[in-house]
């Protein structure tokens, strides 16, 4: 119990690290030109994707990260809106 703090702490910074390399990974893969460096950029992005869910999943499980369940209208606007942007989209 004693190592807890800095267990979390160190948790807390590599999340934090994990969002900011999601962030280059996308961007780097949404402006490469070249098809192989993209997919290589992209496959990274998963792997991140993954590794930032694990993390979380440990951090909540440890009571380190509290997530709220939002309410089921605020889930269904929010579907609804991403529909209403994909339609318009297309």
């Amino acid at each position: 119990m004693a190592n807890q703090p800095q267990e979390k702490e160190c948790a807390g910074t590599l999340l934090y690290l994990q969002k900011h390399e999601a962030e280059m990974l996308c961007s780097a893969s949404l402006e490469a030109s070249d098809a192989s460096i993209r997919n290589h950029c992209t496959g990274l992005l998963q792997k991140c994707l993954e590794n930032q869910h694990n993390l979380f999943n440990i951090m909540n499980q440890k009571g380190w990260y509290k997530v709220e369940t939002a309410p089921q209208e605020m889930l269904t606007k929010a579907q609804q809106n991403m529909t209403t942007m994909q339609t318009q989209i297309q």
